[in-house]
Order: structure tokens, then sequence, then C-alpha cells
């Protein structure tokens, strides 16, 4: 009996032995990690690309919160373990020892047993992952065979192939899931259930405008309305499409401001697509109007409208402009000049060109543009054209009033 008191006494002795070592040990590694000036985890080329905001001075605080995390994990677990066999010395209190030994090898069985129990549904989930695993590579081959036009598929187009894949892999990967997770320990039980219930009820609650863009981000996808570096225009947004997701698309502007445009924004608005058809051998028109009086000859403004169109930088010879006479107004006669270009992207500076060109032809042949309409009353008024292009014996006209002729 009094033998059992004397372990009972080496042993409490031997408490404060393990936390005087245990103490001494880590206020050494603690003093090292005082004295660290690099990155010891995070050195890594590759990992420190992944964690660029590690630095050594934030990791040294990661490694110091880490240590002292497990020395007080260890310091419970060894209090747990080692205080039953303690009290076991003493008659007196060897029953509430192996009651508190019955607790701790409660959670202890539960764990291994659950894990051999798990082995078998451990090896399915394997082989569920590495077949998908391979599937998934041999289809991202596929992909880029696809994508270089080494393989084709009859009515697939070769801009489908990476969409198509991520579509692909996002099933594959979703059936793996569920046929994977009856095997998962505790996938059968309340808590559980309850659990994926929330997340599915939040999840269908905050993604709803997320879902309906991933739709139409598959349904563009498809409707190939444009490609990345098309100069394109959706609803009041003209500019360059920059980036496409299923989500989002990005439009580059010619004011060089990105604006990103949800892609049910798209599927809801109309799409101008400047940029594919002007590879082709006509290219694409642009066009813009002028308005000039009744008193000029059609044929006179037509010939300086072409003029000015061929004239202009970026417009091809080609097809050759045409002119278009669209409204006859109450002041003036509307005329529409169209001309060809191959380079859309640049239509902003076309058209500053195009207008500087027809306004000089205009002037250069006496014709004036009469757009505001300003000479309802023609008597008395100047030509508005530049002095250098007034004919010479131009001579300007008097107010007519009955037969009388003021300031002619």
């Amino acid at each position: 009996m009094i033998l059992n008191y004397v372990y009972f006494g080496i042993s409490i002795l031997g408490i404060f032995l393990f936390f005087f070592i245990f103490k001494k040990i880590f206020k050494k590694l603690q003093t090292k990690l005082d004295k660290l000036d690099r990155n010891v985890l995070f050195k890594n080329k590759e990992v420190a690309k992944l964690f660029r905001f590690i630095t050594p001075r934030r990791e040294k605080h990661i490694l110091k919160f880490a240590t002292r995390t497990i020395r007080i994990g260890f310091s419970i677990v060894f209090l747990v373990l080692y205080l039953p066999f303690v009290f076991k010395f003493i008659p007196e209190t060897k029953e509430i020892a192996d009651t508190i030994f019955s607790y701790v090898l409660k959670p202890v069985h539960f764990v291994v047993d659950g894990f051999l129990e798990f082995i078998p549904g451990l090896f399915f989930i394997l082989v569920i992952v590495f077949a998908t695993k391979y599937l998934l590579k041999f289809l991202k081959y596929l992909t880029g065979e696809l994508e270089r036009e080494a393989v084709r598929l009859e009515g697939f187009h070769a801009d489908w192939a990476k969409p198509t894949f991520n579509l692909i892999r996002i099933v594959i990967i979703a059936f793996a899931a569920v046929v994977c997770f009856p095997y998962i320990p505790g996938s059968g039980s309340d808590a559980f259930k309850g659990v994926s219930i929330f997340f599915g009820v939040l999840f269908s609650l905050g993604s709803t405008a997320a879902i309906s863009n991933i739709v139409a981000g598959v349904v563009i996808t498809y409707m190939r309305p444009f490609k990345v570096g098309d100069r394109v225009e959706i609803g009041n947004t003209v500019g360059d499409v920059t980036e496409r997701s299923l989500l989002v698309t990005r439009v580059k502007t010619i004011k060089n401001l990105d604006v990103t445009v949800p892609n049910s924004t798209i599927l809801g608005n109309h799409i101008i697509n400047f940029s594919k058809n002007a590879a082709e051998e006509v290219g694409v028109i642009l066009h813009t109007s002028v308005t000039i009086g009744y008193d000029v000859p059609s044929g006179d403004v037509i010939q300086a409208l072409v003029k000015g169109a061929k004239n202009t930088q970026m417009i091809l010879d080609k097809p050759e402009p045409f002119v278009l006479v669209k409204s006859l107004d109450d002041f003036y006669i509307n005329y529409e000049i169209n001309c060809h270009t191959k380079h859309p992207e640049k239509s902003a500076v076309i058209y500053s060109y195009l207008h500087e060109s027809i306004k000089n032809e205009l002037h250069n042949a006496g014709i004036e543009i009469l757009s505001p309409h300003y000479s309802a009353i023609r008597d008395g008024n100047v030509l508005t054209v530049p002095p250098e292009n007034v004919p010479k014996d131009y001579v300007k006209p008097g107010f007519k009033v009955g037969n009388f002729n003021i300031g002619g």
C-alpha cells in the first residue's frame, strides 16, 4: 500500500518534470524563431508565388502561433492520458481513473472503428478519383486537338472546344462527387444532412443572378456572336472584347475604359459585331450624312462626296464609295455617303478623317453645308464657305423689298 503512494508521488513528480523539459524545449524553439530573418516554409519559388503576402516577418508570427498551439495541444493530451494512469496507484481514486479511461478510450475506439469501416469505401473513392482524373486528362488532350483543328468534327467550331470542356468537366466532377458521397464517413448522419440542406438553400437563394449569367454565358458561347478581339456594340457600349467567361464579358472602349457586362444583359440586348465581316473583300460600310440646299445640283454634291471619301485614310478604293439621297427635307436635301473599310476598330478616327475630307471637298466646290438650317431666308446672306472658295464673280445679294434691292 505504501509503495503505491510512493509510485503516486513519483508520478506527480513526473508531471512537473515533463512540463519543465517541455518548457525548456519550446523556449529554445521560440528563441530560434525570433532570430529568423528569411522564409523557411515558403522559400520554394512556386510556393512563394502562390503566397506572395507571406513575408519573413509574417511567417515568423505564423510559426510562433503554431508552436504555442502545439505546446498547448500536447499538454492537454499528456494530462488526459497521464492523470488516469497516476490515479490508478491509489485505491481511493482507482475507480475514478477507470471511469476517466473509459471516457478517453470511447472516442478513440469510435475513431479507430470508423476508420476501419471506412477503408473499403476509401478504396472505392480512390478508384473513382483516379478514373475521373485520367478521363479529364484525356478530354483536355482532345480539347487541345480540337482547338488547334488537328481533329475536326463536322458542325463543331474550334472556339467551342474550351467552353465545352469546362462544362463537361463540371458535370463529370459533380457526378463523381455524387457517386462518392455515400462512402464519406458521417454522410448518413442527421447533422450532415442538415448542413447539406442549409448550404443548398443558401446557394439557391444567393446565386440566382449568377446562375442566370452562367446560362446566358453558355448560350452566348454556342451562338458565337463575337470572339475576343472583336469590335462590338452591346447596348450603349462600343469597344473591343478583351475577355469572355461564363459570368461576364469585358469590353475595352475606344476611350480605354474597361466595361464589365453581365452575360444576362448581353443576351437581352442586340449585339453588333463590326469585325466579323471586316476580313471579307468588301469590308464594312461606314456612312455619314450631310445636308445641302436645293439650289445645288445633286451631281456636283455626289461627285464632291465621293471624292472626299476616296481621299480619306483607311477607306477602300474598291468597291467605290457611293451616295444615297436619303430624304428631301424642308430646307435641304439629305445625302448619305457610304464607303468601305477593313479597319472597323478604328472607325472613330476614320469618321474624323472622312468628315474633314468631305467638308474640304464641298468647300472646294463652292457648296455650303446647310446644317443646321439657318438659311431659310436666302436674300442678303453670304455663302457659308471659306472666302478662298467663293467664286470670283460672286456678288453679295441684298434684301429685296418689292422691286427695290437694298444693300446689293
